[in-house]
């Protein structure tokens, strides 16, 4: 099979599956949101905070390591479970002795989230190293079920406990449920029985190194703000923020995913051709392009009618958040493909260096950003250090692939341009007084912004005389499923 029709198949799948991951997802936030209260979501993220950091920074990619290893065999397979487990034990007792603390030291409820964070550590590290395999072959349906599977194991979980007991003990439920059926899965579609082993653990090591530890220095960067927020404001200022955070990088996320998920893998298998892998690079990124800014920009514009509808009047600083972070991550697009990109080149202690210096860089930004004017202030400074991290990204991504500033960002212009020209017709609507948080109001928006973007991008691209770019890749992309004999 063809690299481009492998891509597409991984492409329709991912998009397929994580649709309904995405749905449940939303689901599980917004009914949880209608019965819970802020507080009891900002408990939750502070524990999930540091579970994230301390998982990060021991955290190998082990995973990733076999994914980039030419050819790996039982003997790898086996040292990284092994080493898996031993880390799952070590994260463990450190989230339990940080949970000990907060008896004596900060809310005693967070004790014994902590202890359930511990528990989830432990069922995390035994779900089979084999299930990578899926990655390698550029198989993806499998893998896609298990976090179908995990999603609804989640939201069955979460719901339930939220409509009886009506307590932040839903939220952790939903989170040891989604891992236990992930573990258990990972087992029934790969069998496979690990054996205790060494072996390897220096070749694994030398890979997983650098990123664990840009790993961990990327989730003090982007998640040590919560702490900051819960800290000075308390825990319901943090569930507005986190809530809002969780949302808006929702739809980006999510409609960018099915060709995410496939490039590391793609790119792994480009990296002794250069030009191919630039190619590869600059495609994908148009591609991102195209569709996380029509997403994510469109969610900013409607988020407060959205979110007074959805959520109710008491998440409203949930729906600021959205607004300003949801356009940023849509910006942001352009520069994802780097990461994985250099992932696929094992160049992981660039992506280290990388991340120290996003850290330097951006955290007095949003320090100075929140003790000047809170929340707003934060927001505001989150735009300023995201402009410097996106200008890294590319400059970076020069270096590797030979694509120069120009190529980056202005082979994409049309995308702006059918942005820009989408944003003006929803603002119209808006100052017309089609702005309320109704079923109508906020279809008639969303429709107008999908049916403006759509006829700006078409009209740019025929005036341009259908170039190269991202509407032709899709196209392609389409193409590459007809039979043989009716392909030109």
């Amino acid at each position: 099979m063809a690299m481009r029709k492998q891509l597409a198949v991984g492409s329709i799948w991912t998009a397929g599956v994580r649709a309904g991951v995405s749905l449940m997802g939303l689901a599980n936030t917004v009914i949880l949101a209608r019965l819970l209260v802020p507080e009891d979501f900002g408990l939750v993220a502070v524990a999930a905070v540091i579970f994230a950091i301390i998982g990060a920074f021991t955290g190998l990619s082990l995973a990733t390591a076999l994914i980039q290893h030419r050819d790996p065999q039982r003997e790898h397979y086996d040292t990284a479970w092994t080493i898996e487990v031993l880390r799952g034990a070590c994260v463990a007792a450190i989230l339990a002795s940080i949970g000990f603390s907060f008896r004596f030291f900060g809310d005693p409820r967070l004790e014994f989230i902590m202890y359930a964070f511990s528990l989830t550590a432990i069922i995390s590290a035994l779900r089979n190293p084999r299930i990578i395999d899926f990655q390698r072959r550029l198989s993806f349906h499998q893998e896609l079920l298990i976090q179908l599977a995990e999603k609804l194991a989640s939201l069955t979980a979460a719901v339930t406990i939220a409509v009886i007991y009506q307590s932040f003990w839903a939220i952790v439920a939903g989170w040891l449920a989604s891992q236990a059926i992930s573990v258990l899965l990972s087992y029934i579609l790969i069998p496979y029985l690990p054996r205790l082993s060494l072996r390897h653990w220096r070749g694994l090591f030398s890979f997983s190194s650098w990123v664990a530890l840009g790993s961990g220095i990327r989730e003090v960067n982007w998640r040590a703000d919560q702490l900051m927020v819960s800290a000075v404001l308390g825990p319901a200022a943090l569930g507005q923020y986190e809530v809002g955070g969780r949302l808006s990088a929702l739809p980006v996320r999510e409609s960018v995913a099915p060709l995410v998920h496939v490039l590391f893998p793609a790119f792994a298998k480009l990296q002794d051709d250069k030009e191919r892998l630039r190619n590869a690079y600059l495609r994908a990124q148009r591609i991102l392009a195209l569709v996380a800014f029509p997403v994510g920009i469109g969610f900013s514009l409607v988020a407060a009618p959205l979110v007074e509808f959805a959520l109710g009047p008491k998440w409203a600083m949930a729906g600021l958040v959205i607004q300003v972070l949801s356009t940023l991550f849509a910006i942001q697009a352009i520069a994802t493909p780097f990461a994985p990109m250099a992932m696929g080149l094992g160049r992981t202690r660039l992506i280290f260096i990388r991340d120290v210096v996003n850290l330097i860089v951006r955290y007095p930004i949003l320090v100075i950003g929140f003790f000047a004017n809170g929340l707003v202030g934060l927001l505001a400074a989150r735009c300023v250090s995201t402009v410097f991290i996106i200008w890294q990204d590319l400059f970076l991504a020069r270096r590797l692939t030979g694509a120069t500033f120009r190529q980056q960002i202005f082979s994409s212009w049309r995308v702006f341009a059918a942005s820009v020209f989408m944003t003006g017709i929803v603002l119209g609507l808006q100052l017309m007084g089609i702005n309320a948080p109704t079923v109508a109001d906020i279809a008639i928006l969303v429709l107008s912004g999908g049916l403006s973007y759509l006829a700006a991008t078409v009209a740019l691209w025929v005036y341009a005389g259908k170039p190269d770019g991202p509407e032709r890749e899709i196209i392609e992309m389409a193409r590459s499923f007809r039979p043989q004999s009716n392909q030109a």
